[in-house]
């Protein structure tokens, strides 16, 4: 859940009482790799957003 909200991975990886941050990495490896994805779709509708933008202005 706290991943789902962008919390760090640092902070939940601390929070549930991991020794270091790759097992918490290798425990929602699958949870991880959706969330990378969901965050290349936003930054290619940023840069897209952005490049209409700057067309409007021109």
């Amino acid at each position: 859940m706290l991943l789902y909200r962008k919390v760090s991975i640092y902070y939940v990886s601390a929070r549930l009482g991991h020794a270091d941050i790759e097992t918490t990495s290798s425990t929602y490896a699958h949870l991880i790799k959706e969330l990378r994805e969901r965050d290349e779709n936003e930054t290619v509708n940023i840069f897209e957003e952005m490049a209409i933008e700057k067309v409007e202005i021109a």
